[in-house]
């Protein structure tokens, strides 16, 4: 059943062919899908489904997608049945970051644009650790990313890292993995 929906959400997107990237708000909507697919998240995230948005200090683009992330999820403050706390990281390095993860019980960590000669640190520091990280470049998902999105003949495509999940001690279901571009 929510492979179908899932699968619904993907076709009935509206994207035109001159956009480059998923757009935020499509981005989160389909978030707020496939971490169901995540056997554990549920019970991990607790009472509330903790969200770290990491921000590059000093980067426009960062804070842009920062704010538009942060919008899409107060349109629609929950994920998986449960309310949202959303706390903004400002990146320092991967030990911060995985520090922060564990003081705010972070189930998700939604990566904005610029980390990208970090993401090897990041994916190596996250190992361990049963976060959902994601980013806003589907294009990251294959240095150390657990999920992203990308247009694929301007249709939004799933990129799932199975290896980093792996890693991560996360497990998805098989509905997703016959959905998302799995990296390896």
């Amino acid at each position: 059943m929510q492979a179908c929906t899932l699968g619904a959400a993907l076709m009935l997107t509206g994207v035109t062919r001159a956009e480059t990237t998923v757009p935020i708000d499509l981005q989160v909507e389909l978030l707020r899908k496939v971490v169901r697919f995540e056997r554990g998240f549920a019970s991990r995230a607790g009472a509330r489904v903790g969200v770290l948005l990491v921000v590059l200090p000093d980067s426009a683009a960062s804070e842009r997608a920062a704010s538009q992330i942060a919008k899409a999820l107060e349109r629609s403050p929950e994920i998986a049945g449960k309310p949202i706390k959303l706390t903004v990281h400002r990146y320092a390095s991967p030990s911060a970051l995985k520090r922060s993860i564990a003081q705010e019980s972070a189930s998700i960590v939604y990566l904005t644009p610029g980390p990208d000669g970090e993401l090897a640190a990041i994916a190596s520091a996250l190992e361990g650790v049963q976060v959902v990280t994601i980013s806003t470049d589907g294009d990251q998902v294959d240095r150390g990313i657990v999920l992203g999105f990308e247009l694929v003949s301007a249709h939004p495509k799933i990129d799932l890292n199975i290896t980093q999940a792996r890693k991560q001690g996360l497990d998805f279901d098989s509905d997703l993995l016959r959905l998302a571009k799995v990296v390896k």
